[in-house]
Parts: C-alpha cells; structure tokens; sequence
C-alpha cells in the first residue's frame, strides 16, 4: 500500500510559530523566516556527494547553553568541521530557531547566538544560507510563505501555524486544523 503514517520522533520536534496574524512581532517572523533552508542543502550530503557542499552535518553534546561541542562530522558525504563558518545557521532538536554560530573557539566546538534547550547529544547541520531570499522563506509580516525550491508560495491565514522542521523545513498547519479537539497536532 502507498499510504503510510508521517510523525515526528517527539511532541516537540517542530520549531513552530503560532497565530499568523499581522501583529505578530518581527523577531519572531524573522526567526522563522532565517530558519527556512532549500533542501538542496542537503541533497548532495544525503546523495553522498559533497562537490559544492553548503551543510556540514555532525553530532554534538549539548548543554542547555551556548555552547555546542564534542563536534564530530558525519552523513554519507562528511564534509569536515573546518567548513563550519561563523554565521553558518544551526538546525537541530533544541536548537531555537534563527540560532547561528557566533565563535568556533575549537576546531570541535562551537559558540551559538542562543542557548540549547536541551542537554543532549543531537545531530546538528551548520547551513550556510545560498538561496535567494525571495524564493524560500517568508515575505514581510503576515505575508506569504515561499516554498523553496520553487515550489510555489502559500498564503497563511489568520491563526495559520508555521513550523520548520529540524532541516528548516516549512511546513504549513490551518488554524482549523490546530483548533480541532481531536487534532494530532500537539502545540506546545
């Protein structure tokens, strides 16, 4: 059978921001919006490729802090921790969302604009954001969201919630759909 179910490993995978409504405040708008990655960023990693690599995906411990260390590259294609930039976006479980590195101060740790929320041992993707800005991520305030790799655009309504996924990927939940007593969707 082609139909099969699709969840995350926990009630609170998904970086979310809640109530698409024109007063929502800009740094959360642009959090979310700084978070939204092409997953052509990926791709070749998955592939196995890293000819033109824009991600490096590692494991690291946590420490409900800034700071992320005991970094080890891996995936099919391990492009080295060297690779890692200071402004490569940080995507991950307990990463907040817009999270970037501010410092490498070893070549197996580094320095986050925010703190973990969690104290664990989570894979981690550094990102370097390469995609025009107008076609993935949202538009101004209470706006449209665009898909990356053109994919098309979509148009939240009052209520909408918008996630991203741990690869900074969008994702598009109604109001309705929140709202529903017996929804599967858990907001936090």
């Amino acid at each position: 059978m082609a139909l099969h179910t699709l969840g995350t490993n926990a009630n609170t995978s998904l970086t979310a921001l809640a109530g698409w409504a024109a007063n929502l405040l800009a740094a959360d708008v642009a959090a979310i919006d700084q978070a939204i990655v092409d997953d052509s960023n990926f791709q070749t990693l998955l592939m196995g490729l890293s000819y033109g690599q824009q991600a490096v995906i590692a494991t690291s411990a946590t420490h409900s802090n800034t700071t992320l260390d005991t970094l080890v590259a891996t995936g099919p294609a391990v492009i080295p921790l060297s690779q890692i930039l200071v402004s490569d976006l940080v995507l991950g479980v307990g990463i907040p969302a817009g999270t970037f590195v501010v410092a490498k101060p070893t070549g197996t740790s580094v320095t986050l604009s925010q703190a973990a929320t969690t104290s664990s041992t989570p894979t981690v993707a550094f990102v370097r954001q390469g995609y025009d800005q107008q076609s993935a991520g949202l538009g101004p305030q209470a706006g449209p969201l665009y898909i990356p790799g053109g994919r098309g655009v979509l148009i939240p309504h009052p209520g909408d919630v918008i996630a991203i996924d741990n690869t900074g990927w969008p994702i598009l939940v109604s109001a309705a759909s929140i709202a529903y007593s017996a929804s599967l969707w858990h907001f936090v």
